[in-house]
């Protein structure tokens, strides 16, 4: 592990600590509290229900955030073909997986596994979120030096004229922090994103 993965690491490993000693725990409390108006009998019927579904959100919010814990925490043995396909299967409940893998993908350093992941992420809940998309197909190749990621589906289209709701930017900017160029096209036949990674100068050594 060079320098600079060291250092990334000891980042994640502080922002890690942070979130689940900071943020989690502070939803933890607020959840308890929650927790406490609802059982007081003063509280209303049209009060526990909004309430209920406050409590709902609350706890999805820390399932995510732990999640987050999770993933900075072990991005240095992260399979990126294994967390690829769970995300899309946990996220994509409903819709037609067409997933094609490369399961002998050569050694990879921590960061770049770990920008990858977080690019297939968020292309992933776009389409979960907001693509009303029936089947996507997620590939996942290597050949002469070039790591492709490729996420398509049949949805509606219109993740590249929203931008900014659609996390398209944050795409962008994690691919030009690894030097990787990035391909979207959306349109009414549904959205398309490649990602071509050269792997080359990020082989783990």
């Amino acid at each position: 592990m060079t320098e600079s993965d060291l250092g990334q690491t000891d980042a994640r490993a502080r922002l890690a600590r942070e979130l689940h000693d900071g943020i989690a725990q502070d939803l933890v409390g607020v959840g308890y509290c929650l927790d406490l108006i609802l059982a007081n009998p003063e509280t209303t019927i049209d009060a526990r229900s909004q309430l209920r579904t406050l409590r709902f959100t609350i706890t999805e919010l820390i399932d995510k955030v732990r999640r987050e814990v999770y993933f900075l925490r072990q991005a240095s043995t992260l399979n990126l073909a294994d967390e690829i396909r769970n995300t899309a299967q946990t996220l994509c409940v409903g819709i037609e997986l067409k997933i094609e893998l490369d399961e002998e993908m050569p050694p990879l350093d921590s960061e770049l596994s770990y920008e990858i992941y977080r690019i297939a992420q968020e292309a992933l809940r776009n389409v979960a979120t907001h693509a009303l998309a029936t089947s996507v197909t997620i590939s996942l190749i290597h050949a002469e030096n070039v790591l492709e990621l490729r996420i398509s589906d049949d949805g509606v289209g219109g993740a590249e004229t929203s931008g900014t709701r659609y996390g398209i930017q944050g795409i962008r900017d994690r691919a030009l922090a690894i030097n990787s160029s990035v391909e979207i096209q959306s349109d009414s036949k549904g959205t398309r994103i490649v990602l071509q990674v050269p792997i080359e100068e990020h082989a783990s050594i």
